[in-house]
């Protein structure tokens, strides 16, 4: 039986404070890494869950939704950045969300 694992992908504190707790995770410092990792991650059967933890451009925001709605493992939680005062990204990914509720329930 493979064991079920929770892996972070963020900046550097996030993983730190998380990787306290026992959780893996890898330090992502450039955009452009972060779908090659993803990539990776999705296809390990032993992760369960992938935990987002950063500020992500628009379109791999639609990418982790269309992810999201057509599969179920991983499961994808998009953690909001705690430490930032801006609303912009969680603002995107919220609306994102509303047109996807939408396209469903039509």
């Amino acid at each position: 039986m493979s064991e079920n694992k929770i892996h972070i992908i963020g900046d550097n504190e996030i993983i730190s404070m998380l990787g306290l707790l026992g959780t893996e995770g890898t330090i992502i410092t450039e955009i452009t890494d972060f779908m090659k990792e993803f990539n990776q991650l999705i296809n390990n059967s032993s992760i369960s869950m992938i935990i987002i933890a950063m500020n992500l451009p628009e379109t791999i925001i639609d990418f982790l939704i269309d992810f999201k709605l057509n599969r179920r493992k991983p499961f994808l939680f998009i953690l909001p950045d705690l430490f930032s005062m801006s609303e912009d990204n969680k603002d995107i990914f919220i609306s994102k969300i509303y047109e996807s509720i939408g396209k469903l329930l039509l």
